[in-house]
């Protein structure tokens, strides 16, 4: 005879999202910066929190020392990690949030993710037929903390088989971006 409540899943999905703190240059309110797409992992519920954890540092080879994690109970201290997960309280399909001890001490994606992601975000803002100022573009298209050190023009100019910039030597603030259409090389005659 049963007791008539099921037995607990063999597995569980515990979904991992890191954020960091990104600090406003202009002395305005710092904001929590998502850092990549959600990792997640497969594994038994009695496992330690720990063995999760070095789980995820094998995965994203991020050191065990930088890592701060939390429910939206608060933060899973160091003392509870050799707690299995459902004594930490994470359950199948829960959110884990990873956070580094100290800001941008670790990536939670590779630098081309990034990349590719600002690159999506500059065709999706340019205008496809007249193109898009550059003034423009800038205010649409933030670069990730990641990148704080890019100029986004510099940045537009690694890629002349996606864009072409239009200068105006007899104005300032007349720098135009055009997407080339099929991603082809310009050509000059």
């Amino acid at each position: 005879m049963s007791s008539g409540t099921p037995p607990p899943p063999a597995t569980i999905i515990v979904i991992v999202q890191a954020f960091t703190v990104f600090e406003a240059d202009n002395g305005g309110e710092d904001f929590e910066w998502k850092m990549g797409d959600d990792l997640r992992i497969e594994v038994s519920p009695t496992l330690t929190f720990r063995d999760f954890a070095l789980k995820v540092k094998e995965i994203k080879g991020i050191p065990l020392i930088r890592m701060r994690y939390s429910l939206r109970s608060g933060e899973i201290k160091e003392s509870k990690w050799e707690r299995s997960l459902r004594q930490v309280g994470i359950y199948d399909k829960g959110k884990v949030r990873l956070e580094p001890t100290t800001p941008f001490c670790w990536q939670w994606e590779p630098i081309e993710y990034y990349w590719q992601k600002t690159v999506e975000a500059l065709v999706e803002n340019c205008d496809p037929k007249l193109g898009s100022s550059f003034t423009h573009l800038k205010e649409k298209v933030p670069l990730p903390p990641t990148m704080k050190s890019v100029k986004l023009m510099s940045f537009i100019r690694k890629y002349p088989d996606i864009f072409q910039c239009e200068v105006s030597t007899s104005s300032t603030d007349s720098i135009w971006i055009h997407i080339n259409k099929d991603y082809d090389l310009p050509t000059w005659v």
